[in-house]
C-alpha cells in the first residue's frame, strides 16, 4: 500500500513530541514546516501515536518523497539550540552526569549521533561515529565557554572546539574539563584540532610499570602499548606545570604526542602519550587523540554479530567485515560472540597503537630532564 505522507508527517510530530522535547504549542508550526519541506499543502494535525523508530519513519517518508533531505527533516524535529542549551545547563548545575545523559539521549533520539553500547575491555573501547551528525553544539565551561558537540552516544564521545596553542593552556583546559565533568579528555599536542572527550579510556586504566619521579608531583611510566607518562599529586599547579613542560619539550624535539586528563578516585591525573597517527584500516576508521587513548572509531559491527553467533560463512554483503571475521575465526560462538568481537577489536587497537609509537621509553623519560 502506498505510504500516506500526511500520516507519516503526523507520526514524525508524535515521535518528536514523545522524544525530542517538542512542545504542544509548536506542533502545528513544526508540521507546517515539514509539509513545506516536502512540497505539499498544509497538513492537518491529527492525534497520533507511534512506537516506530526515527529511522523507520524517515524510510517511510523517503518511500513517498524520494528526494527529501533527511538531514533537514532531522533539523526541523530537533529542539531549538537555545532550548537544548537551557535544559542542559540547568541540569549541569545540579548533576553533570545527568546533564550529559540528557544531551546524548536527545541527540541519539534525533539520529544526529550514533547510538548503541560501546564494546571493549580494559578501556580499549570501540564506538561507531554517526554518518550524518548534526553540528548542534552546546556551550560548556572549561575555564571559558566553548562549543561542545556530541559525536557518538556510546562512551559519550564529543568534541570541544578551542584553539589553544601554548602548552600551559592545553593542560589547563584538560584539567578543567576532567575536574568538573570526569571521564577522559585528550588533544594532540602542537595541533589546531579539537579536544575530544569520552566517558572512559584505556589510558585511565593503565597500570604503573615504574615510578620515574616521586614527591609533590608523582610521575609514572605506564604499562601501555606506547610510552605514556602519568602525572599526579596533591599540588594541582605543580602537576599541571610539569606536564606542560613535558609536552613543550616534546614539541621542541619534534616528537609527536597526545596530552590527556582523566579522573582517578575523583582526582584528575594528566597523561602524555607518545604516539603519532594511528593507522586507519578496515577496523579503525579514523585516527585522532582518543585513538591514542585506546578509544577508536570503527564500523558498526552489529550486522556481523549474528554470523559470529551462528558460525555461518560471511556473505558477500558483509565483505567489509572480512578482516575482523578472519581475526576472530568462523567458530560458532553463541552468547560469547559479543565478548569475542570486543576482545578482537581491543587487541587490534592495541596492536595499531603499538605501531604508532613516536618515541622509546628512554626518549620519553629523558624529556623530563630538559631545562
Amino acid at each position: 500500500m502506498k505510504t500516506n505522507i500526511e500520516s507519516t508527517l503526523n507520526k514524525l510530530i508524535a515521535y518528536a513530541r514523545d522524544n525530542l522535547l517538542l512542545d504542544a504549542l509548536d506542533e502545528v508550526y513544526t508540521l507546517n514546516r515539514l509539509a513545506a519541506l516536502c512540497g505539499v499543502a498544509a497538513v492537518k494535525l491529527e492525534e497520533t501515536e507511534t512506537d516506530e523508530t526515527l529511522d523507520a519513519l524517515l524510510t517511510e517518508l523517503k518511500a513517498t518523497k524520494t528526494d527529501i533531505d533527511v538531514e533537514a527533516v532531522k533539523d526541523l524535529l530537533m529542539p531549538a539550540p537555545h532550548t537544548v542549551d537551557f535544559y542542559f545547563r540547568d541540569e549541569l548545575g545540579r548533576k553533570p552526569q545527568k546533564a550529559f545523559d540528557f544531551l546524548f539521549d536527545l541527540y541519539e533520539c534525533c539520529g544526529s549521533v550514533a547510538g548503541g553500547n560501546v564494546g571493549g575491555e580494559n578501556g580499549y573501547i570501540h564506538y561507531c561515529r554517526g554518518k550524518n551528525a548534526l553540528a548542534r553544539p552546546v556551550m560548556l565551561d572549561v575555564g571559558m565557554p566553548v562549543p561542545y558537540t556530541p559525536i557518538a552516544s556510546g562512551n559519550r564521545v564529543a568534541a570541544l572546539t578551542c584553539d589553544d596553542i601554548f602548552s600551559a593552556d592545553v593542560i589547563a583546559r584538560l584539567y578543567a574539563y576532567a575536574a568538573s565533568y570526569g571521564g577522559t579528555i585528550a588533544k594532540r599536542v602542537n595541533s589546531d584540532g579539537d579536544y575530544l572527550a569520552c566517558s572512559d579510556s584505556a589510558v585511565a586504566h593503565a597500570k604503573t610499570q615504574k615510578n620515574v619521579k616521586d614527591g609533590a608531583v608523582k610521575i609514572d611510566l605506564l604499562d601501555y602499548p606506547v610510552p605514556a607518562l602519568k602525572f599526579s599529586g596533591i599540588g594541582k599547579n605543580a602537576v599541571m606545570r610539569e606536564a606542560a613542560e613535558l609536552i613543550k619539550a616534546a614539541a621542541e624535539a619534534d616528537i609527536a604526542c597526545v596530552a590527556a586528563c582523566a579522573c582517578e578516585s575523583g582526582s584528575p591525573c594528566l597523561f602524555v602519550i607518545f604516539a603519532g597517527e594511528v593507522a586507519s584500516d578496515g577496523v579503525i576508521t579514523s585516527s585522532d587523540a582518543l585513538t591514542c587513548c585506546g578509544v577508536a572509531a570503527t564500523p558498526d559491527y552489529a550486522p556481523l554479530l549474528p554470523v559470529l553467533e551462528k558460525g555461518t560463512a560471511l556473505s558477500s554483503d558483509l565483505y567489509d567485515f572480512k578482516q575482523m571475521y578472519s581475526e576472530i575465526g568462523g567458530t560458532k560462538l553463541g552468547a560469547k560472540a559479543q565478548a569475542a568481537l570486543d576482545g578482537a577489536i581491543a587487541k587490534h587497537i592495541k596492536a595499531a597503537l603499538t605501531a604508532a609509537a613516536s618515541a622509546s621509553e628512554t626518549q620519553a623519560t629523558s624529556l623530563l630532564n630538559k631545562e
